[in-house]
């Protein structure tokens, strides 16, 4: 399976450019899935909710899952990220997943910062989609940082998770290659590069995008220049990483003594 991310520094407030600029960076490639940052379409950094409102986007009728759709007829995968979703008059942050056919899953992020709290609404479930033989769940940035995600995910089959992000510290490319071990999947880490001024103050974002094996090995890497990684990986490694199976080879097994729930539902 070819898989990859596009790393780079998302255009401030302009959807059109932004999208345009993907499709002159990925339009000639081939692949199966491809995975983009977090809010790629309008940027992070706002000052109030109203700011984000004109780029949330109904999904039900979205130009960016349009425009997806028909770029993906060309590249013959499946690509994601996270967008603004507007519905029911609240803002998500969203991942979708969409392919030749149009849109195949959304999810809205649950673990939403306190900085991103003053635009967004938390998210409630898990959410995978299928594409082509792998089972794909969906994160988003600070996610991560929460093994019981993964572990949701893991026990509805996942094979990779794709995690769209937007972060400028040192933590999160560590988490990465430990959800990926953990839970015997390969994990697919896009952030972005460039900067934005957040209350006045310019910020940089680190990028480090990086794609992990079910052993939690590194097996792509981006440092903090844009980046377009296409990689072939085997899905025969899933549950089935190479050190691991010195140590058993029933990691499925294992991993159903445990019961994973979520509470607190928003």
């Amino acid at each position: 399976m070819r898989v990859g991310f596009f790393q780079y520094a998302v255009v401030w407030r302009d959807r059109d450019a932004n999208l345009s600029y993907i499709e002159s960076k990925i339009k000639n490639e081939k692949f199966d899935l491809l995975v983009l940052p977090e809010l790629f379409t309008c940027g992070y950094a706002y000052d109030d909710r109203k700011e984000l409102l004109p780029f949330g986007e109904d999904l039900s009728n979205s130009p960016t899952i349009k425009f997806f759709t028909q770029l993906m007829q060309r590249c013959g995968g499946y690509i994601t990220g996270s967008i603004p979703e507007l519905y029911d008059g609240k803002l998500y942050n969203s991942s979708i997943l969409v392919g030749r056919d149009g849109l195949v899953a959304s999810y809205r992020k649950i673990h939403v910062t306190d900085y991103e709290k003053r635009a967004f609404t938390a998210g409630n479930e898990p959410i995978w989609g299928q594409c082509g033989d792998a089972k794909v769940g969906l994160t988003i940035c600070f996610d991560a940082w929460f093994a019981p995600l993964s572990s949701l995910l893991k026990n509805q089959g996942v094979a990779i998770i794709c995690n769209s992000a937007n972060f400028g510290g040192e933590v999160t490319p560590t988490i990465i290659p430990i959800r990926a071990l953990e839970n015997q999947c390969f994990y697919i880490n896009c952030n972005r590069v460039g900067t934005e001024f957040f209350e006045g103050e310019e910020e940089a974002y680190r990028g480090e995008s990086q794609i992990v094996s079910p052993d939690g090995k590194v097996i792509a890497k981006a440092d903090n220049k844009e980046s377009l990684r296409i990689i072939d990986i085997d899905l025969a490694e899933v549950n089935h990483p190479a050190f691991g199976s010195f140590i058993t080879k029933d990691f499925v097994t294992e991993h159903n003594k445990y019961r994973v729930e979520m509470s607190c539902l928003s």
